[in-house]
Parts: structure tokens; sequence; C-alpha cells
């Protein structure tokens, strides 16, 4: 399910985020910055894509998750 893989990712990006952040704040350096960065925008897409997902469910008619 679509909607699943969605939600592991997000969880992961999370993680990755934080540690990106503990990296960032331990180095600073651009490397680091740039990988925050990074995770920062797959982690927006990651939850872009499952609100136009759960969007498409609402417009389209169907019902809410079960």
């Amino acid at each position: 399910n679509q909607a699943m893989h969605l939600q592991r990712s997000a969880r992961t990006l999370h993680r990755e985020l934080k540690q990106a952040q503990a990296a960032l704040d331990a180095d600073p350096s651009d490397e680091n910055f740039r990988h925050l960065v990074e995770i920062q925008a797959q982690f927006n897409d990651v939850q872009a894509t499952e609100a136009l997902i759960e969007g498409f469910g609402v417009s389209s008619g169907r019902v809410g998750r079960v």
C-alpha cells in the first residue's frame, strides 16, 4: 500500500533529520548543512505526497482510511 510506504519513509526521514541536525550542531560545516537541507526536502516531499493522496480520496468521494 502506497500510504503505508509513505508513512514508513516519513518515519525514516524524520529519524535521519534528527541525526542530521545533531551532526550539524556538533560540526556546523557546509557539508552537514547541505545534508540537513537535503533530508528536509525529502521529508517535505513525502509529506506533500501523502497529503495529495489523502486529498485525492476526499475529492473523489472515497471514504477515509479504515
